[in-house]
């Protein structure tokens, strides 16, 4: 097979070209380039998971704060009773705590999202000028470092950990954006599904891994308990930079090493602009219903998700009565099955597409509904269960486990109806997601400030239901399946074909290599 390399500027090109039309390119099989992008891809998502939500578990284990009411170990305060489980258990645990109400936690974990929110969009706009690789490693980074030295930032003062948290939600929140981006270079049509999810589902098990390690460690006395947490995850996000910046190319026309027929099957429905064709259909792309339907199922959708991921663990601790390292192995079960089901929505959806059974909107819908429904389903038994702990834990398994088949409904659907623009398009539909991370956990710690009580928890579950169902029902009625108009490139329009040229280096004694150009697309 050959190989495709860059030379120098000065060497002697004999150029040859060959003409094909989309439909003639064989898809590539095996294992190959757009693979290793992936897998790299995939544990990248680990990190920005482990990073963000690490707090959500710890902050259980820094507060040393309790109210008269849920501290209670009787029923009648709404509070499931708590079998000396409290009051009995020692620890060797010296780690420093501190004295945040609820309030103050809820403001602590939405931090993150103020500056997260905030770099959305202009981290898809950094990503078209400087390339989605340098914008996703070092947003990576960057919140890696920040998260090593959390613990010494924490004592300083609440203010100090607010502020650092916020840091790291801005350089988090160009990354999204910044994968997307280079997804819309790097999948081929038929894989459209099936790669961005498989990368995406390392989101899910950054959350299987780090909630129940989290508990862990903040329950023993490695490296001081809960500031272990941060030193873990923090160190081995560096090191995952190290493999992204050294493996990872940002087109597969940078690639030194890909294959020419992989390239040519990357290339032929992949995104692939020239310079004087980039110019962004800002107005096109804001008023239309199908990217709208993206923007509002992403916001309905994040707001249970979000209540899960940040708060939920304080209720099954406070209200449920889980000590921390339970609280943590409960919060990866759903994030697991979530990991399957996206996995596995991803690789029906795309065996539907191909073998032409439903269409690509019908898929969406179909994969999206899958998702929320059960999930909104689910949330009011949360608090029917009362304090049957088994009940409780399947109810929040199947409902969040269930969100996994989002993956193959909205979240790839921008790459649907507009794959040229994709890092554009997944900064809007992010920052639209990324909104409840802001409002969500205030909302709670607001709602629950000294009255932790299943009542007040109630009236949290049926909010988050009542968003899951907007979001279903505005996805139903607009969502789309076919590439806008605003996407299509001005030579596709004019140029069915994909130009591949070979060249022949033949100066300074090298080796005869080829190398494939795309044009026309």
């Amino acid at each position: 097979m050959p190989s495709i390399n860059r030379t120098d500027e000065t060497s002697k090109l004999l150029k040859t070209s060959t003409q094909y039309r989309r439909r003639d390119v064989q898809p590539h099989k095996g294992y190959g380039a757009r693979h290793t992008f992936t897998i790299l891809s995939f544990i990248g998502y680990f990190h920005l998971y482990a990073l963000r939500f690490n707090l959500s578990v710890a902050i259980v284990a820094m507060a040393n704060y309790t109210d008269t009411k849920s501290d209670q170990n009787y029923t009648e305060s709404g509070v499931c009773p708590g079998p000396a489980l409290n009051s009995s258990k020692t620890t060797t645990n010296q780690a420093v705590k501190f004295d945040w109400d609820e309030r103050t936690q809820g403001l602590i974990l939405s931090s993150f999202f103020y500056g997260y929110v905030a770099t959305q969009i202009p981290g898809g706009y950094l990503a078209t000028k400087f390339g989605g690789k340098r914008i996703f490693g070092y947003g990576v980074l960057i919140t890696a470092i920040l998260t090593l030295v959390t613990p010494v930032v924490a004592r300083v003062g609440t203010w100090a950990l607010i502020l650092i948290r916020i840091i790291e939600g801005l350089a988090e929140g160009m990354t999204f954006p910044a994968i997307s981006e280079m997804q819309g270079k790097w999948t081929p049509e038929m894989e459209r599904t099936t790669l961005p999810m498989i990368a995406s589902s390392g989101a899910a098990f950054g959350n299987v891994i780090v909630l129940p390690v989290a508990g862990y460690l903040c329950d023993t006395d490695f490296l001081g308990g809960w500031p272990s947490v941060f030193y873990i995850f923090g160190g081995s996000a560096i090191i995952w930079f190290l493999f992204w910046h050294c493996l990872i190319f940002e087109t597969p026309s940078d690639h030194t090493r890909i294959s020419a027929v992989e390239r040519l099957y990357i290339e032929s429905t992949a995104s692939v602009k020239r310079a004087t064709a980039c110019q962004t259909p800002w107005k096109a792309i804001l008023t239309s219903t199908a990217m709208w339907a993206i923007i509002v199922t992403n916001f309905m959708q994040a707001w249970g998700s979000y209540i899960t991921n940040t708060t939920l663990p304080t209720y099954m601790n406070k209200i449920q009565k889980f000590d921390i390292t339970k609280d943590g192995l409960l919060m990866a079960l759903p994030m697991l099955m979530s990991m399957f089901t996206n996995i596995l929505g991803s690789l029906l959806a795309d065996f539907l597409r191909r073998k032409r059974y439903l269409s690509t909107v019908t898929v969406r819908k179909l994969f999206n509904t899958l998702g929320l429904v059960p999930a909104a389903l689910c949330l009011p038994f949360i608090y029917m269960a009362g304090c049957e702990h088994v009940y409780v834990v399947a109810l929040i398994v199947v409902g969040n486990g269930m969100l996994g088949f989002l993956g193959a409904g909205v979240t790839v659907n921008l790459f649907d109806i507009g794959y040229n623009y994709s890092g554009i398009l997944m900064g809007l539909a992010n920052f639209s997601s990324n909104l409840p991370g802001v409002m969500s956990p205030y909302f709670v710690g607001l709602l629950t400030n000294n009255n932790e009580t299943m009542s007040r928890w109630q009236t949290i579950f049926y909010v988050s239901m009542g968003a899951y169902i907007i979001g279903t029902i505005v996805f139903l009625l607009f969502a789309k399946g076919k590439e806008e108009s605003w996407n299509v490139q001005p030579e596709e329009t004019t140029e069915p074909y994909i130009t591949i040229q070979e060249s022949a280096v033949t100066d300074n004694n090298l080796p005869r290599i080829k190398y494939a150009d795309t044009y026309g697309f």
